[in-house]
């Protein structure tokens, strides 16, 4: 696969209370703040190795200083996303990707399961469908991509529910939309995922809380 595949992540600047908030809720700020750092590195360094365009996209209202150093250095291209809610905000990106190049894929930087393997056959899956959705065990997706245009399948949907997926497929149903479903995977939203995350990778450096 050339290089006309664009690799979008979303990505929130690493500021404490801002993200994980969920998570933070049950382990403390200072902790979610710790494991999302890591899952944003992990999640750059994974793209670093696709062979793809890769393009960071922070919400528009985050300082970028902190995401633009990490980006530095690693052949990617930051962007600031549009305001709205999520569906808003992954059209808009999705849009603005098809411009650099007929194939692109987006994902968040908080699923600790992507190789570069997996984000790989995702591009090339685009190849032989208009669109490409990765489902994630609690409902949602963790990628989203799409080829030529951009259907709309961003509207109406229950953003952070366990419905997301399921009424993602009802609208690319709707809409006439050739889809590809990958094999399920999982992020890092809750206490229990971030167990299921320590148990599959026990030397994770901890956080110091203090």
């Amino acid at each position: 696969m050339s290089a006309d595949l664009v690799l979008q992540i979303f990505a929130k600047a690493p500021v404490l209370g801002r993200v994980k908030t969920r998570l933070g809720r049950e382990i403390g700020a200072v902790a979610a703040l710790h494991w999302y750092r890591i899952l944003v590195h992990r999640t750059l360094m994974i793209a670093a190795r696709v062979p793809a365009q890769v393009q960071v996209w922070c919400p528009y209202e985050d300082d970028p200083f902190e995401l633009e150093q990490l980006v530095d250095g690693l052949g990617m291209t930051f962007y600031q996303q549009c305001s709205g809610d999520l569906g808003r905000r992954m059209e808009f990106a999705l849009q603005a990707g098809l411009r650099f190049g007929p194939r692109v894929l987006l994902i968040g930087a908080d699923c600790p399961v992507w190789t570069p393997e997996a984000l790989t056959s995702a591009g090339q899956a685009l190849s032989a469908a208009s669109m490409v959705l990765v489902p994630a065990d609690d409902g949602g997706y963790v990628g989203i991509g799409v080829s030529e245009s951009v259907p709309p399948v961003f509207e109406g949907v229950s953003w952070s529910s366990a419905l997301v997926t399921s009424q993602t497929r009802r609208l690319m149903a709707q809409a006439g939309v050739d889809w590809l479903e990958l094999p399920t995977l999982w992020d890092v939203d809750r206490p229990d995922d971030l167990d299921r995350w320590l148990k599959a990778e026990p030397n994770l450096p901890r956080p110091i809380v203090g």
